[in-house]
Parts: C-alpha cells; structure tokens; sequence
C-alpha cells in the first residue's frame, strides 16, 4: 500500500478520485512558514517508513522550497514538477504558467482553499475578530491590491455552486474581476496511480527532492 501525503487544500479533489491508498492530510497554515513546513513533512516520511509502505505519494508544489531536502531511506518518493499547487487542479504546470503569463496578478480558489486554506473573505473575517472591521477592511484591501483578477478553479468535483457564488462574493469584496476556469486531473491522476509520466519527478531510496529536479 502507499501512503498519500498532501496539503489539506488538496482534500476534496484528491478523495474525489477514490485513490486505495492511506491518506495524511497536511495543515494549510504550514506553507507560510517552509522550515517548519519541512519539518513535518520529514517526520511524516518517517512515520510512513516505519509503517512499511511501499510508496510515498507528496502531494505538494515547491511550495518556497519547503519540501527541498526531504528525502526517505526506504521508499521512493513521487512528488509533481510544479512551483505552486495550482498547478495540480489545472492539470500541468504549463498551464499554469499560461495563465501567469496573461494574468499575474490572479488569487485562484478552488473547494479545498475555501474549505481548509486562506481566501479574501476569511482573512478578513479573522482580521474583524482581532482589530474590528474597519481596520480589517483596510488589512485585506492592503494586502491584496496587487491583484486585479479572482479566478474559481471548476475541478472534477461535483456541487461546486455555493463555492462559485462565496468565490464571486469574494471578488465583488475585493473589486476583482471574476473568472472561472476549468480544472483538470490529469496530473493528479498520475500522481495518485501512476509511477512516472509528464509532470512526476521519482525520487529513489535515499535520494533528496531537490529544486532543479522539480521545476
């Protein structure tokens, strides 16, 4: 059997796929923080190595080089070659960089960031709760005037209508321009099912998850 380790954003679209594998879902939070995001991860790997699995499946982008230096003395790990676990609902990271390229300033959502990560409404509704919803306003609008397009991710997961209605909510909060875009599970399927194939870098026994062999 092989064990699945994955940001917890990811959980929706990655149980959608019913992979017969144990599953480890990561906190969201830890991406902020990559050394300690390392952390865990290793002593997931760990864990899972003293459990007997035949596989670790790392469910994770480069993520600001928090999973580089991860590595496992008793089963190859599989992780995709993508910089930002975007890439994983669009279904490659050229397509990401497609989307990049003609829209850099874009805050994506999907059901597993509205439901375990960090989108614009949340953040301000946790900044209320700390200095009031003036100052909030203010926070938010700061920390997100970069951005000029929000973008609900429609991937292969069914009832997606609330989600598109909070991520439109969202945008209007923001005064984003609102978009959606379809998802694709090809390059989660291979992950979950496969051993190799465009976008999933292998790493043996013994052997370190480092940048370059990633992006």
């Amino acid at each position: 059997m092989d064990k699945v380790i994955a940001c917890s954003t990811m959980r929706p679209e990655i149980e959608a796929l019913d992979p017969d594998h144990d599953l480890n879902f990561m906190g969201y939070g830890l991406h902020r923080v990559p050394d300690k995001l390392r952390e865990k991860l290793q002593n997931e790997i760990d864990q899972s190595e003293e459990e007997g699995y035949d596989k670790i499946r790392l469910i994770y982008g480069l993520c600001s080089h928090g999973i580089s230096g991860l590595s496992s003395s008793e089963s190859p790990i599989i992780a995709p070659r993508v910089h930002d676990c975007i890439s994983l609902l669009l279904g490659s990271a050229g397509k990401y960089q497609e989307e990049f390229k003609d829209n850099p300033g874009t805050i994506y959502l999907s059901r597993g960031w509205i439901d375990f990560g960090g989108d614009p409404l949340s953040v301000f509704e946790e900044y209320v709760d700390r200095v009031g919803e003036e100052m909030a306003r203010e926070t938010v609008t700061r920390e997100y005037k970069n951005y000029t397009r929000l973008v609900f991710v429609n991937t292969w997961i069914d009832d997606l209508a609330e989600y598109r209605k909070y991520a439109r909510e969202a945008a209007e909060f923001l005064d984003l321009d609102y978009q959606e875009i379809e998802g694709s599970s090809d390059l989660m399927h291979r992950l979950l099912f496969e051993e190799e194939g465009k976008g999933v870098a292998v790493f043996p026994p013994g052997r370190s998850i480092l940048r370059h062999n990633l992006v």
